[in-house]
């Protein structure tokens, strides 16, 4: 029974060092797809933000503030387009700036501030790898000897019930003299 156990051990400190080195090859793919939108909101502002250089010193908001305070439907439809597109940009480049950290403090923003939409692209696209870099192996190894001390305080708590449940039937079956 605890050649059983330790081969179990085994198992779960594996299951442990794959699913950890997952960690920073996910938040890199996140990363990725960060940097993919933010590209694109910028080529999609990149000709506003000529329009508010030369007239507006640059500024894109009063550029926005001129478009809704047009006369013409059609500048006050695109002031909307034109902030949305900015308020994605602005939104992508801080993602971008806090994913430009540390592991940890990437895994933790992204646990925390994610944005959804590209958290589920994320997931749905993932490409399961195991990198063999420092930060991934410790991240692995992290995970995995967490799941074996859960596993192990998991065993300790289910030998030390049975045990007593044991006692307990054991002492409550003997005949009285």
């Amino acid at each position: 029974m605890r050649i059983i156990r330790e081969y179990l051990r085994l198992a779960i400190f594996a299951i442990g060092l794959l699913c950890g080195v997952q960690i920073p090859a996910f938040v890199d793919q996140y990363q990725k797809r960060v940097d993919a939108h933010l590209l694109e909101a910028q080529q999609n502002l990149a000709g506003f933000k000529l329009t508010a250089e030369r007239y507006f010193e640059g500024d894109i908001e009063k550029l926005i503030t001129h478009y809704r305070n047009s006369t013409d439907s059609v500048f006050k439809r695109d002031a909307e387009n034109v902030q949305l597109i900015f308020e994605r940009e602005q939104s992508l480049q801080a993602q971008w700036d806090n994913l430009s950290a540390g592991i940890i403090k990437r895994a933790y923003y992204l646990l925390t501030d994610h944005n959804p939409q590209i958290l589920q692209e994320t997931v749905n696209q993932y490409s399961y790898t195991v990198p063999l870099n420092p930060s991934a192996l410790g991240w692995g190894i992290g995970i995995a000897l967490l799941f074996a001390a859960l596993f192990d305080m998991s065993m300790g708590v289910c030998v030390k019930t049975c045990s007593v449940c044991y006692r307990a039937v054991r002492t409550s079956h003997k005949p009285a003299s």
